[in-house]
C-alpha cells in the first residue's frame, strides 16, 4: 500500500536505507510505492543518543527491529524478553511495553516504535522537570597533593 508523506522544508526522512532531505522552502509530498521502512526525521535516532537512558536504549533498539524488518527473526524472542525486563524495571511504564511486545509479536514493528516514541517522550519530559540532587559529603573531604620529584 502506498504511503504518503509531507516533508517539511528542509526536513529529513530515512525511506529504505537512504536518508532525503527536503532542499526546498516548501512541503514537499512524497508518495512512497514501495514496502520500505520509513521514519520522519523526529523519530530518528542516531547511535550517539542510545545509552541516554533505559528509555532510549529500547527506542533504539525498536527503531533497529522496524528499520530491518524481516531480516533477524532469531531475535525476535530476545527483543521480547529485553522488553519484558524493561517493564519489570519501570511498572509504570507495563502498559506500554505490554502493548509493544503485542505489536512485535503481530509484525507491526511500526506500532511498537510509536509507542516506544511516546513513552521515551514522557521520560525526557519528566527528567527535565525533575531536578537533579546534589551529591553531597558525608565525611571529610581530603585532596590529594601531588608528589613532588626529588
Amino acid at each position: 500500500m502506498p504511503l504518503k508523506i509531507r516533508v517539511k522544508p528542509e526536513g529529513k526522512i530515512l525511506a529504505g536505507g537512504a536518508v532525503l532531505k527536503n532542499v526546498g522552502n516548501r512541503p514537499a509530498d512524497l508518495l512512497v510505492l514501495s514496502d520500505s521502512p520509513v521514519l520522519r526525521e523526529d523519530y530518528m535516532m542516531n547511535i550517539e543518543r542510545r545509552d541516554e537512558s533505559d528509555f532510549s536504549n529500547v527506542y533504539f533498539l525498536l527503531q533497529v527491529i522496524y528499520l530491518f524488518k524481516g531480516k533477524d527473526k532469531p531475535m525476535d524472542s530476545f527483543v521480547i524478553q529485553t522488553i519484558k525486563s524493561f517493564a519489570q524495571l519501570y511498572p509504570n511504564f507495563e502498559s506500554d511495553t505490554n502493548q509493544i511486545i503485542v505489536h512485535l509479536e503481530a509484525n507491526e514493528s511500526f506500532k511498537a516504535l510509536k509507542i516506544a516514541h511516546s513513552m521515551l517522550a514522557r521520560h525526557e519530559k519528566s527528567a527535565q522537570a525533575t531536578p537533579k540532587p546534589v551529591p553531597q559529603s558525608v565525611g571529610p573531604t581530603y585532596q590529594l597533593e601531588k608528589a613532588s620529584a626529588i
